[in-house]
Formats: C-alpha cells, sequence, structure tokens
C-alpha cells in the first residue's frame, strides 16, 4: 500500500476507485459514479457520450439506453409490466405480427389528423 492510500480510509478509498473512468479495448469506457447517495454507471462512446446509463435509486434502477439502433430478441415472450407505457417516434410506428394481435383495455381512443383506414375480410363492431 502506498503512502497516500494508507491515509484513506476504506470507504474513501472505494469511493475513489468507483470514480474513476475505465477505458475499454473497444475506445468505449466505463464510468462508475458515487456522489453522496447516488450510485451511477455509464457506458460512453469513444466521442465521449453516454451510451448506457443506470442509476440506482431508492426505487430500483433507471435504465437509458441512446444508441443508432435499439433492438431485442427473445426465443420465447418480451414480457413489459408497468404502470405507464409510452411510446413515441417521430416518423412512424409500425406493429406487426404473423399471429393475432389483441389490445384490452377500459377505454380505447385513437386520434388522427387524417383519415383512419381498416382494411379486413369482415370488420365487426359492436360484436
Amino acid at each position: 500500500m502506498s503512502a497516500i492510500d494508507s491515509t484513506m480510509t476504506q470507504s474513501e478509498q472505494i469511493k475513489d476507485d468507483l470514480a474513476r473512468e475505465h477505458p475499454l479495448p473497444s475506445g468505449r469506457s466505463v464510468v462508475v459514479k458515487v456522489d453522496g447517495g447516488r450510485e451511477e454507471l455509464e457506458i460512453r462512446s469513444p466521442a465521449g457520450e453516454v451510451e448506457v446509463r443506470i442509476i440506482l435509486t431508492e426505487n430500483g434502477p433507471v435504465v437509458n439506453l441512446r444508441g443508432a439502433r435499439l433492438e431485442m430478441e427473445a426465443i420465447d415472450a418480451v414480457a413489459l409490466r408497468c404502470r405507464r407505457f409510452e411510446v413515441q417516434s417521430t416518423e412512424g410506428t409500425e406493429l406487426t405480427s404473423s399471429g393475432d394481435v389483441q389490445i384490452t383495455g377500459r377505454e380505447l381512443k385513437v386520434r388522427t389528423e387524417r383519415d383512419i383506414r381498416m382494411n379486413g375480410e369482415v370488420i365487426r363492431l359492436n360484436c
């Protein structure tokens, strides 16, 4: 142990170690921040932009992903459970299934600036 290390308490040494940036072979880096009660993990691009951020909070982790494209693939189901689910896109939204699509809720509201088009063999309302 160096003289500097021996003068630090164990928690100060851990905090100092966790406040550093660790370079990866890809040019990205991992940054772990501990500031008071806040703990944060970041993966940064070679340009220094945050691509992944995980903030550990009292209510659980908060995950932020940022990239040119995000993909998820699963052999079975992808299940999302949350209090509220929001999707926003600037150019378009597409939902495609080889099987049935079911939307269930208390009420369904659809609002468009233009026409609503429904194509199907039979369109049944109030059945």
